[in-house]
């Protein structure tokens, strides 16, 4: 009876691996954070998962027989070293086993707590080492097209009309033809590929011999692939078992929530447990390292080096002289040909990466090259740049002067042109390629036409997250160097991007959804048919890269996924400069050698031979989770030392070096309140921060002061809402004594008055006159933004004559008494001070502010009410006259 027992609750160690996989789906947003559940939540099911997983082989391990060597703890070291090296979650499984590890050593006899902890730590590396194989993999390969005939002859089967055509599943049902993507994703191979790695490590302990445990593993493969088409056949039943709401798209959470995942895959565990595990199973934690020994690790510790340098080895190259040219023969969307200037607005001038194109040629040596037809070209409003190469396309002879070619939404190119760049870039050229999302106007399939001959393709789809929401990309774990000056990055929806086996992920978003496009729709976004249940079920989610880089030949190319953030009304803020620059400098090299990648994995593959060679005996004995163990804290300290040496170096902001110092202004967003936006907090001043491009100058948002004041010689303040520190306050008087300016915009009197008082001013405020507080008329007219009778006489202005006012100083705005606008010399700078910001604010009609939109054109607002391109003209009065910025 004991003995049965004693069976039973062996058996229970194959019910720890669903515990510890939830501890994975709770940690990792792959498949994105549902509505419902919040950061906090998730973190306390992941740790109470671990637990649980830990309790359970507790319980498996009750009364086991293993022992361990004190020599064994030299195991620690490596195991230590590697958990503080690799970040959280990832580390888990070394912190794990480092505690059972402790309580061995202090407890030798509580076999039962440091087995549990051994061995769910031993689980959890190996689920790690998975998943970072399954980011590096998973965004490049969605489609499950191979099962989708399967799946539709088994829904057939169970009484649901379906056909698969092109990797989806057309399913007739409610009245309708779904079409539904069979995806590795809908499939579950995240959650399986971890069920089945820790399966391995237990068929590993049971299996006598390597023949029988190939057997076995074999089996569970082949097991869980139908079981895996049985699992989508009975989630898409339930799927269509009610009548879809309003929002179907709620319904796809039973293919992503975490809690749909876990129970879906406990069945394929029950059936695991149909594998024995022998009561006789015994544990020998101790090896004896000896020369055979010893070079078996020194070949692990070398192949997991090539390999993981196969993955991340950032080849430095060998820098260029930067000659930039941009191709505007084919741009039919973002072209940089039409000046962003004081003369022409509204959409068509902010929609354009006319201000990219000038911002680099501040670091860079940049040309345009225009077709013929160019000369007749005009825009009515608009200033043209003058081209500096005219040509009907790309050639060698062109190509041969420059080191980096930017290639933007393009239209069709002929094969001859295909063929020059392509050897451009093989014999050292960089490549930066622009696309959008849905196929905007065929740009997705002429890129296409170019990038597939670097094994990168541009999909049709419009990617966000799967909630709907914009991206909101942050950096973290790995930096690969186009991204060590950008450490977030607001994405405006771009496209899926696929890279080849040894292509690089840049920007690869979890928790992303990707949307077929709609050409029936003029931004081709699926508009017509929001309210259509049949649009959800086609959609792809999950990794997506957004950001890809290849090396090809002695060249590289670098694939971007939204055009958008790359326009005059994006560039300066978002994190999208840093991108660019980022890019930039990685296409300013060439390689130093061709194919090191695939030269690295394949001695990676020969090392790890020779290793599993010189183990074997040692895999098939009592020793063998003691020799698993070892070999993987070698490799663990192995990768995380790769990393940590090949990981680009990340920075928050972009070095001084790319901005020209007397054309550059700097934005405070540390004491400031939101000048622009981030994430999901809005920007308020955004108009004001852009129109700065009028005038031929570079606005830099920084997150700190002291980086503001290094690139740009004059300071802009906005609102702020945080102190100045007394070392601060010195470091502006400074800067302003050095010959700077700084331009304070407030609109209450407690912001910074301790700064303004330093600087020589005061702040009061004006009363608004009785007879016009009594006045309902112009009350209602203000409320409605009819000012005429208080603005008439104020240039047009929507500034009132009481409010906030500036004393001391030297008048530079009177409104009828109310100083606005006044300065003050300090050293050889100056201090400016506003003191009614709001007009500046995003807004119309004074909701909340005035200055319209990046959009705006100055005829949208009735000169009656205030004059629209006058409050422009006092924003470029302020800069050029005010604050010393010249024109270039």
């Amino acid at each position: 009876m004991k003995r049965d027992m004693l069976q039973g609750t062996k058996q229970s160690l194959w019910l720890a691996l669903i515990p510890l996989v939830a501890f994975w789906l709770f940690s990792l947003e792959i498949y994105g954070q549902t509505a419902s559940s919040s950061q906090t939540y998730r973190s306390i099911a992941a740790i109470s998962s671990l637990l649980l997983g830990i309790a359970v082989s507790a319980i498996s391990f009750w009364r086991a027989d293993a022992s361990i060597e004190k020599k064994y703890c030299a195991i620690l070291l490596p195991l230590m070293l590697s958990a503080w090296a690799i970040p959280y979650p990832s580390n888990a499984g070394l912190i794990v086993c480092i505690a059972g590890f402790a309580v061995a050593f202090i407890a030798p006899g509580s076999r039962f707590l440091w087995l549990a902890g051994i061995f769910s730590g031993t689980i959890l590396m190996l689920e790690s080492l998975t998943i970072s194989i399954y980011y590096m993999l998973a965004a490049n390969y969605h489609s499950a097209e191979p099962l989708a005939s399967s799946a539709a002859f088994l829904l057939d089967l169970t009484g649901i009309q379906a056909s698969a055509n092109g990797g989806a599943v057309f399913v007739l049902a409610q009245d309708n033809v779904f079409p539904l993507s069979v995806t590795f994703e809908k499939l579950g191979f995240y959650p399986w590929i971890l069920v089945y790695v820790g399966s391995l490590l237990i068929l590993f302990l049971i299996s006598k011999t390597a023949y029988s445990f190939l057997k076995d593993s074999l089996l569970v493969l082949i097991a869980s692939v139908f079981y895996l088409l049985v699992r989508y056949v009975i989630l898409v039943q339930i799927f269509f078992s009610r009548d879809l709401p309003q929002a179907a798209g709620v319904r796809n959470d039973i293919f992503t929530d975490p809690w749909w995942l876990i129970l879906s895959f406990l069945p394929l565990v029950l059936l695991l447990s149909r594998f024995d595990i022998s009561k006789d199973l015994r544990l020998d934690f101790q090896i004896v390292l000896d020369r055979k020994k010893a070079i078996a690790l020194a070949a692990a510790a070398i192949s997991v080096f090539c390999l993981t340098c196969s993955a991340v080895f950032p080849d430095t190259g060998t820098e260029k002289e930067g000659r930039v040219l941009v191709d505007e023969i084919h741009s039919i969307w973002e072209s940089s040909t039409l000046k962003l200037d004081r003369n022409w607005y509204g959409e068509n001038s902010t929609y354009n990466s006319y201000s990219m194109i000038q911002w680099l040629n501040d670091s860079y040596h940049v040309d345009r090259v225009v077709s013929p037809s160019f000369n007749e070209w005009n825009v009515t409003g608009a200033s043209k740049v003058i081209p500096d190469i005219i040509s009907d396309s790309i050639t060698d002879e062109i190509l041969n002067n420059y080191d980096i070619l930017i290639i933007k939404t393009p239209s069709a190119y002929q094969p001859s042109e295909i063929e020059a760049i392509v050897r451009f870039v093989k014999n050292g050229g960089g490549l930066l390629l622009i696309g959008d999302h849905t196929n905007f106007a065929g740009t997705g399939s002429n890129l296409n036409q170019l990038s597939e001959r670097f094994g990168i393709e541009f999909g049709f789809d419009a990617v966000n997250t799967i909630n709907g929401r914009l991206f909101y990309f942050q950096r973290e774990g790995f930096v690969h160097p186009v991204i060590k000056y950008m450490p977030y990055l607001d994405f405006m929806t771009g496209c899926s991007l696929r890279s080849p086996l040894f292509g690089e992920p840049v920007i690869e978003g979890s928790g992303l959804r990707a949307d077929p496009g709609e050409f029936a729709s003029v931004g081709f976004f699926r508009e017509t048919r929001d309210s259509d249940p049949t649009q959800v079920t086609d959609t792809v989610w999950g990794l997506i890269n957004q950001a890809v880089a290849v090396k090809y030949g002695m060249g590289r190319v670098v694939a971007f996924a939204d055009s958008t953030v790359i326009s005059n009304f994006r560039i300066f803020f978002g994190g999208s400069c840093n991108f660019i620059i980022g890019a930039m400098e990685y296409l300013n090299h060439s390689n130093s050698s061709e194919n090191e990648k695939q030269i690295l994995f394949i001695l990676g593959m020969i090392f790890a031979c020779l290793a599993l060679i010189l183990l074997g005996r040692e895999f098939w004995g009592e020793r063998k989770i003691a020799a698993l163990l070892v070999l993987l804290a070698v490799a663990s300290l192995t990768a995380s030392g790769a990393m940590l040496i090949f990981s680009a170096k990340g920075e928050e902001t972009i070095p001084c070096r790319f901005y020209d110092y007397n054309h550059t202004v700097g934005f405070d967003g540390e004491h400031s309140g939101n000048i622009t936006s981030r994430g999901d907090t809005p920007g308020e001043y955004e108009t004001f921060y852009i129109w700065t491009q009028r005038v031929n100058l570079t606005p830099v948002m920084e997150e700190r002061m002291n980086d503001a004041l290094a690139k740009g010689k004059a300071l802009v303040v906005i609102d702020p809402v945080a102190e100045l520190s007394g070392e601060d306050l010195a470091l502006l008087r400074d800067y302003i004594r050095g010959g700077n300016c700084i331009l304070l915009m407030v609109s209450s009197q407690q912001s910074w008055s301790k700064v303004i008082e330093d600087f020589g001013m005061d702040t009061y405020y004006l009363p608004e006159p009785a007879n016009l507080v009594a006045d309902n008329t112009t009350s209602a007219a203000a409320n409605t933004g009819m000012m005429e009778a208080v603005w008439a006489s104020k240039d047009g202005l929507p500034i009132k004559p009481w409010g906030l006012a500036v004393k001391g100083g030297r008048p530079l705005l009177d409104i009828d008494g109310r100083v606005v606008l006044a300065e003050t010399d300090y050293g050889t700078g100056k201090f400016l001070l506003f003191t009614d910001s709001q007009v500046f604010m995003d807004g119309l009609y004074g909701r909340p502010g005035f200055m319209g939109y990046p959009k705006a054109e100055p005829s949208m607002v009735d000169r009656e009410s205030y004059d629209l391109q006058a409050l422009y003209n006092l924003e470029y009065r302020i800069f050029e006259e005010h604050l010393g910025f010249r024109k270039k």
